[in-house]
């Protein structure tokens, strides 16, 4: 018989896994407790890593058709002035397509692969021996059950595996707007652009010929800036020159405090984690997506290399767990730019521009790593670091 998975949670991490086990000929069954895919106005950053996997999966093409490809990310003061600036070429590529774009790509393959998905289907528990307990009282058994289920995960919850769980003190409020066909002859209009003002960040990130992703983010405590819906006419005076983009926010987008967690393991038993229930990281390296496809893919490769469950997850969590922790730690520190002097986080930003050697060894670190390689070299940072600097 084949192998069976169990998988819960339908987003990006739960339909990558699913499509990656049921391409090795498994038995793929996703349970997501809302009654549609999880479809969010929302752009996500997919760098290289994410696109290798995407590709690897024969769903990249549906994903990057009519993105934009980014050539271009800055780094701008409030009164538009660029202190930093990056290029991208052929080899190394990021694309902001639709949240909605990729989750079809992938559910539509999976389905043609002979995988399933069962809406309305909330999982609630799991056990180390390999069973997915529903709401409802119901209960699936399989070879390996998956918890892709979020930062909330009931599946990590009930197997008490969660360490510590702690604010990031940073809200985001993220949205996608209309653009002009004209911005596409602009400078800022065809680049991805990090706008500073203070402790204030304004993202723009071009997803198609018509759409832009948007992201506002600050600190806790402060009321303006993380009033929801957003004050328009206090953004607009934090970045004059940006009123065609604050214009054109809406008032239905998605606020999200940040977290950041720390796991006893990714696995108990027959029971492993992937995606936001491992590990969530706040968004400002944009590697949310790329760090859950790239461990569901070789979640997938690993057992079946080894050619036996438990062993398979051995290996993966050896491999992938530390190489996902130190990407959330980067991805922390570079969210605690936020709280220097604007002169401070202009040197720092400059410095980390002027060397690639330093970009690809931190903020880059995951975008450059290659999943689908048969060889693997993740980073191998001493124990002895803290976890995260005592600015908070």
């Amino acid at each position: 018989m084949k192998p069976s998975v169990e998988i819960a949670g339908a987003g990006i991490a739960g339909l990558t896994t699913a499509l990656a086990f049921a391409q090795k000929g498994w038995r793929v069954r996703v349970h997501e407790q809302h009654g549609t895919p999880r479809i969010l106005r929302a752009g996500i950053h997919i760098w290289e890593n994410g696109l290798r996997v995407l590709d690897a999966l024969g769903v990249l093409p549906r994903v990057i058709a009519g993105a934009i490809p980014v050539s271009r990310h800055e780094s701008r003061d409030h009164d538009g002035r660029a202190f930093a600036s990056s290029q991208f070429g052929r080899t190394f590529r990021l694309y902001v397509p639709l949240r909605e774009t990729v989750l079809l790509a992938l559910h539509d393959a999976l389905i043609a692969t002979g995988g399933e998905v069962v809406f309305n289907s909330r999982a609630v528990a799991a056990d180390p021996q390999g069973s997915l307990h529903l709401a409802g009282g119901s209960s699936w058994r399989a070879d390996l059950v998956v918890g892709a289920d979020g930062v909330n995960s009931p599946v990590r919850d009930s197997l008490g595996l969660l360490k510590w769980r702690r604010p990031a003190n940073q809200f985001g409020y993220r949205a996608t707007i209309r653009r002009e066909p004209r911005e596409l002859e602009s400078e800022v209009g065809r680049a991805h652009c990090e706008n500073w003002n203070g402790s204030r960040r304004l993202l723009y990130a071009p997803c198609t010929a018509e759409l832009a992703h948007v992201q506002l983010t600050s600190l806790a405590g402060d009321s303006s800036g993380t009033a929801v819906p957003i004050d328009h006419d206090f953004w607009r005076a934090l970045f004059p020159d940006l009123g065609w983009i604050i214009d054109r926010i809406p008032e239905d987008g998605c606020g999200d405090w940040f977290e950041i967690f720390r796991l006893e393991g990714w696995s108990s038993g027959r029971v492993t984690l992937v995606g936001g229930a491992a590990g969530a990281q706040p968004p400002f390296l944009g590697q949310g997506g790329g760090c859950s496809m790239m461990s569901a893919f070789v979640l997938a490769h690993l057992i079946d290399r080894e050619g036996d469950v438990l062993n398979g997850i051995a290996a993966w969590e050896m491999q992938e767990r530390p190489f996902a922790e130190w990407v959330q730690r980067i991805a922390c520190w570079y969210g605690q730019l936020a709280l220097l002097p604007a002169s401070a986080r202009t040197v720092v930003l400059k410095a980390l521009n002027a060397s690639e050697w330093v970009t690809r060894q931190t903020l880059l670190v995951a975008a450059c790593r290659d999943a689908t390689a048969t060889r693997r070299n993740s980073p191998n940072p001493a124990s002895n670091l803290p976890i995260y600097p005592l600015i908070h």
